[in-house]
Parts: C-alpha cells; structure tokens; sequence
C-alpha cells in the first residue's frame, strides 16, 4: 500500500511539472525533446471538438489590452511563481534535512504555523505558472493537483500519527493545515470527520471546484478579447497585440491585401477562417516569428513609427468553420501561417512579402491566439 501511494505521488508530481512548467521547456535547450514527447499528446486533444479547448489559452498571453489589470497578470505571475518557489525550499529543505538525519518531527519556522507549507508553497508557483502560460489544461492540471494535495496531506498526517502518537496529535491541535489555525477556523467545515461521507462530499467540492474554475476561465477568456485591439470580416480576425487604432489596422490589412503576392498566397491557402496579426514593424511576435519566439513579445514597449507594419495571416485551426465574430478567434486551437508582409502604409505599399515557417520552432505545439 505505502509502495502504491508512492507511486501515485511520484506519477502526479511528474504530471504536474510537464503541464505547468510548459513555458519553461519552451525556452530550454530541452524544448525539441519535450515536446516529441509532450507534443503527440496536445495533438491528440485538438482532433476532436470536445477536448480542443484544453490546448487553448483563456488569458491574453500576446496581446497588450485596454484592461489594465489584464497587463498586470503576466508580471504577477512572475512574482507569485519566485514567491512559491522561495516559501516551498524555505519548508521543504528543512523537512528532508530532518528526515536524512532521522531527527523525528519539524514543528519550527513555518511549520509552527501551518502543517503542510511546501503544499500551500506548490500552490503558489502553480498559481503563478497559470498566470504567466494560461492554457486550459494547466488550469485543470492545477485544480486537479490541489485536489491530490489534500489527499497527500491526509495521508501524511495518518502516518505521523501511527509514528509520533499524542506529541503529533497536540501539534495538528494547535496549528492549521494550509492556513493558520485562526483562519481556518473562520471557514465552513465541509467534510466529515471520517467514513464514506467524508470521500463523497470530497469527491462533489473537487468536481464544484473543478467546474467553477472552467466557468470562471471562459468567462475570462471572452472579457479579455474584448479588451484586445481586433476587427472582424467576414472569414478574417484582425488582430493587433500592440494595440493599434482601428484605422491603422485596416489600413495595414488593406494594403496587403491589395498585392499580387500575398494574394497569390491567401488564394492558394486552404479555405476557411483567418487570423490576421498586425504589429509595428519593430516588434517581435511568436506566430509571426517563430525563430525568435524566445526573445518574447515587447508588450509595452511604444513604436514611434506609426507608418510600417508587420502582418502575418494564418489559416485558423478550427472545429466550427462557420465561426464569425470573436468565435473566430475562441474557437481556434492552432494556426498555420500562410503569408507575411511587411507594409508601409504612408506609401500604400507592400514593402517585402516572405513564407513563414510552416511550423513552429517547438515541432507545432499549439500556440496562444491572442
């Protein structure tokens, strides 16, 4: 049973780290390795419509929007996840320094004041990491694992019990499991104390908790595009992650329009729904250009030259392929670049035209819309 748990505890934490920690192997020299591996199983959720969307994103992971707060995820991500990882080595190398030399109970920093802080620690950087790569299944991937969290510490606790007896006993008395004690008596107590009731009202808090955070997170995700700059044609979403005025916009997009090699593309293209990016022409933008996707995306940063443009149209990767309007971008799970341009429209002129890579640096994984 002990050998079993393990296990289990082994195989989630793997899970976990692949599924929050993406963003990281992007960047990695490990980034084609991971994603041979990690690859296939994205590919196998976007074939169908009813598990598409977990590949998708539901926060604005390109694009600079009118919602201030929305810009601010990204950097708070980044400090919850230095946060998380200070509080969970604060916890945790104390606890298995205990362990290597068979010292008995820690009961001293943090753990004077709550029980399980490398738990509530791994919760921070996994809200953190939801932040900074909000994909849908990594948003699952965490519920999930603070579910598995309390089951751990549960199991934990009943092992310290049968080892230290009435010494562990005064301890759970006196402190919190993840909160401090005087907080978490504030809080409704839901679950039994024991027995079958006690994994059946477990079981329905996980799944209410689970189906909330999915309400909450396409919630998100149609709030935040309408904060984002974007026009809608009739097969085309128009989309400027630096937030250009409408007139640039469409003007950008009508210049391209009007020049024999880029239409020559688009009518070759395959029919159906189109992502158009426009961005100043200093800017960098990973579905524009892949092989500089590591250098990030300058979301705040002002272009002075309000007169050339960058476009990239791509083919949308879609279930509905009647989608109009913001669906066109919702219902999109990948893109598969067409044409980009360069365009100066102080000129009305395309000022150079190439094909970009037909896949992503990182073999195709599926990518950010907006």
């Amino acid at each position: 049973m002990v050998e079993a748990r393990t296990a289990m505890r082994g195989t989630a934490w793997a899970i976990y780290a692949v599924l929050v920690l993406e963003f990281l192997f992007l960047i990695s020299p490990l980034a084609p390795l991971f994603y041979s591996f990690y690859g296939p199983v994205l590919h196998v959720l976007e074939r169908f419509p009813e598990t598409a969307w977990l590949t998708q994103f539901f926060l604005p992971r390109l694009s600079t929007t009118a919602d201030p707060i929305l810009n601010l995820l990204q950097p708070l991500g980044w400090a919850l996840l230095a946060l998380g990882t200070v509080f969970f080595l604060a916890c945790a190398l104390p606890l298995y320094w205990s362990m290597l030399i068979g010292r008995g109970q820690v009961v001293g920093g943090l753990y004077r004041i709550i029980r399980h802080p490398q738990y509530v620690g791994l919760a921070i950087m996994g809200f953190g990491v939801l932040l900074i790569w909000p994909r849908f299944l990594v948003l699952v991937s965490l519920v999930v694992m603070l579910g598995l969290y309390r089951i751990f510490a549960g199991t934990e606790e009943s092992q310290c019990l049968a080892r230290f007896g009435d010494s562990y006993r005064a301890y759970m008395a006196a402190t919190g499991g993840f909160l401090p004690r005087a907080w978490s008596q504030r809080l409704p107590r839901l679950l039994p104390d024991e027995g079958p009731g006690r994994i059946v009202v477990g079981s329905l808090v996980f799944l209410a908790t689970l189906g909330l955070s999915l309400v909450a997170a396409f919630a998100l995700r149609s709030y935040s595009l309408s904060q984002v700059a974007v026009l809608y044609r009739a097969d085309d979403a128009l989309l400027s992650p630096a937030r250009l005025n409408e007139q640039e916009v469409d003007t950008a997009y009508e210049t391209a329009l009007q020049d024999p090699a880029v239409r020559a593309a688009l009518d070759r293209a395959p029919a159906g729904k189109r992502l158009v990016y426009v961005v100043p022409q200093d800017w960098d933008l990973l579905p524009v250009e892949a092989r500089t996707a590591a250098k990030g995306l300058p979301r705040d940063r002002p272009s002075s030259d309000r007169t050339h443009y960058k476009l990239l149209f791509a083919l949308a990767r879609s279930h509905d392929l009647n989608a109009t309007g913001p669906e066109m971008v919702k219902d999109a799970y990948d893109l598969d670049p067409i044409i980009a341009a360069q365009v100066d429209i102080a000129a009305a002129r395309v000022t150079a035209v190439e094909p970009p890579p037909a896949n992503a640096r990182w073999a195709n994984i599926p990518r950010p819309t907006f």
